[in-house]
């Protein structure tokens, strides 16, 4: 491609799109030796004996290689898998390779850190093991250019990863566990069932949030990525248990009559107040009482300034302090209903304590939110994540330009 013995730019070929991650992730698949899918060409015949090769496939993977070969690509500090372990001759204190005493070199393994470094920085060895990383080719020979264009379109009709798939990856540990849980009774009767919402990851990622609202609040995280990365190492199949056993709980007494209730956006708080409600013994009948109170008279009644009317007009799903308002005013509604007294709350499990509220990171994310909205009011959380991590993939961290325009 460098040379143009094979064009990269034929008539209906998009231009390079993929982000710093991608990139990063290519250059770590070379430097393993990992299976990279092949890429495909087509021959276009000019004359009798001469034919020009394009691109039809893979002009994403071919740009990145060519990125981190030729154009300077840094791998960013937060590439996973960034140690490559190689094999290269021992030195002496010289600099002169060591030889045993039958005349034959002496080896070693050492191991490279890809973060912060570019193709030049590689030692010898990696440098050579990029160049003659074999890639698979597959050809379509005897093609117009028409024929180009439509294979272009055919082999090219798929879509990435958003952010709740890729959260996914973030843990495995229990993502066979989330998946089933995704697919229970709850989900399917007792909320307004989507589709597109189940294709797109979203259901996962709410079970994941369940977890996160009813055992950790007191170190919640806003992005999908996050809560999933935070659940890897410090979640239990046990909680994942307790959220399918209130699934199935609920959906036996609720049924399909709080369908408006349990929308997606709210699901992890409700379960959140019913992980609650289970400390106090009562029978889940009387949940289900509460929540018929709220729909007809309770979602105007005021705590502390604001009603479930006012909050449930709120855009915002994941940001925490409207999540604390929530939880703190159904809490309060459902104590009052059920004639629940306080000192009946096991303190230790006590999501709802001041002093776990209001964190540094929640007044960055309210100050970045405050911002975005004077220029796009109906900008919300996800819209905040998703840019949020394109951001951080192709700005270096460590520059403190980047510290001190982030919100902007």
């Amino acid at each position: 491609v460098k040379d143009g013995d094979v064009s990269d730019n034929q008539d209906v070929q998009r231009y390079f799109c993929s982000d710093t991650p991608f990139i990063n992730g290519i250059g770590v698949t070379i430097l393993t030796g990992d299976y990279l899918p092949p890429l495909i060409l087509a021959e276009v015949p000019l004359n009798e004996d001469v034919v020009q090769k394009y691109i039809v496939d893979g002009l994403q993977r071919t740009t990145a290689m060519m990125q981190i070969r030729y154009n300077n690509h840094k791998f960013t500090g937060a590439i996973e898998d960034h140690e490559i372990e190689y094999q290269t001759k021992k030195l002496d204190e010289n600099g002169v390779a060591i030889k045993d005493d039958d005349g034959n070199f002496v080896w070693e393994k050492k191991i490279f850190s890809i973060k912060n470094k570019t193709y030049d920085d590689f030692p010898k060895e990696l440098k050579k093991r990029f160049d003659n990383f074999q890639v698979s080719i597959a050809s379509y020979q005897n093609c117009t250019m028409e024929k180009v264009s439509k294979l272009i379109r055919k082999l090219n009709n798929h879509k990435g990863m958003n952010s709740c798939q890729k959260a996914l990856t973030w843990i495995p540990t229990y993502a066979r566990r989330i998946k089933n849980i995704a697919e229970s009774g709850f989900i399917k009767n007792s909320m307004h069932y989507s589709n597109p919402h189940r294709k797109n990851g979203e259901y996962l990622n709410m079970v994941c949030r369940c977890v996160m609202l009813a055992f950790h609040f007191d170190k919640y995280k806003s992005g999908a990525k996050d809560v999933s990365f935070y659940l890897e190492d410090h979640s239990s199949v046990d909680e994942f248990n307790t959220i399918q056993d209130y699934m199935n709980r609920l959906e036996k007494v609720c049924e399909s009559n709080f369908q408006d209730i349990f929308v997606k956006k709210d699901v992890p708080v409700w379960f959140a107040v019913f992980h609650k409600f289970t400390q106090f013994g009562l029978e889940d009948e009387k949940f289900a009482d509460f929540l018929t109170a709220l729909t007809t008279e309770l979602h105007s009644v005021e705590v502390d300034g604001v009603s479930y009317d006012v909050l449930n007009k709120e855009t915002g799903t994941t940001h925490k302090k409207l999540i604390t308002q929530k939880l703190n005013l159904y809490i309060a509604l459902m104590n009052d209903y059920l004639h629940i007294k306080e000192d009946k709350v096991v303190e230790d499990n006590d999501i709802v304590k001041e002093d776990t509220l209001i964190k540094d990171e929640t007044v960055k994310s309210e100050d970045t939110m405050d911002l975005v909205k004077t220029v796009n009011p109906d900008a919300t959380s996800e819209d905040l994540e998703e840019y949020g991590e394109y951001i951080d993939s192709v700005v270096r961290i460590s520059s403190p330009l980047y510290h001190q325009c982030h919100n902007a």
